[in-house]
């Protein structure tokens, strides 16, 4: 669907005046805002909340000699094409990693799930993926957790170097492999010279604790709707 990144409200005119505009012009848009007043003004005017979610971000040292290990698990590249038998491993994980309740849970199919990755492997939503992007399997070769890195264009926060998505089967639940994922991706992405890592945690997802617990501070809130299709 069409879809508006990072609205704001043009000087001279308010939240409200905004918010009836893209109310009356982008029916069926998605929206996204950093700008709570303005967030707030289109739900009033009859948008529909997709997600409430921070910005959380982490400068970056200078990478070290070692890399942090994952070890027992192994990982393995993320697939590039949209074969179902590429992606067929991964998706039961991912889908575990969010069920029906959890605040990122999305009830879709195979072939919308492997669309979802496949905006991410291409470029289309985050920019480029970086080569720290992977899914890791168990020492049984069944594939149990993911992290999707994009280096997105324009400065940070908003730009920069993003975790698009990371997951892992609740089975492993304080195994430590989502923190030593984001840690190993970080020392990848301090040797390419980034300076950054910037994430969004949906409110009501626990994970942000543990992203505070690394060192990830909030910068600002996001607010996505959807605008409803004019008749």
């Amino acid at each position: 669907m069409p879809k508006a990144d990072r609205a704001s409200v043009c000087p001279g005119r308010t939240a409200d005046d905004a918010a009836a505009a893209a109310i009356n012009d982008l029916g069926g848009w998605r929206l996204s805002t950093g700008d709570d007043e303005l967030a707030d003004a289109l739900v009033a005017a009859g948008a529909e909340v997709q997600r409430r979610a921070q910005v959380m971000r982490l400068p970056l040292s200078p990478a070290g000699a070692d890399e942090p290990s994952v070890t027992p698990f192994v990982p393995r590249p993320v697939p590039l094409g949209r074969d179902p038998d590429d992606w067929r491993p991964i998706l039961p994980s991912w889908h575990a990693a969010f069920p029906p309740g959890h605040p990122d849970h999305l009830a879709i199919g195979e072939t919308e799930s492997i669309e979802f990755f496949m905006r991410l492997v291409d470029g289309s939503d985050m920019g480029v993926l970086h080569r720290s992007a992977c899914v890791v399997a168990d020492p049984s070769g069944h594939v149990v957790a993911g992290i999707m890195v994009n280096i997105r264009p324009d400065p940070p926060p908003w730009g920069g170097a993003w975790i698009a998505d990371i997951w892992r089967d609740p089975a492993l639940r304080r195994s430590g492999l989502g923190t030593r994922l984001i840690a190993r991706a970080m020392h990848q992405l301090a040797q390419d010279g980034l300076p950054s890592l910037t994430l969004a945690v949906t409110h009501g997802n626990d994970a942000a604790l543990a992203y505070e617990r690394m060192g990830f501070r909030t910068v600002t809130n996001w607010t996505t709707v959807q605008i409803p299709s004019r008749p």
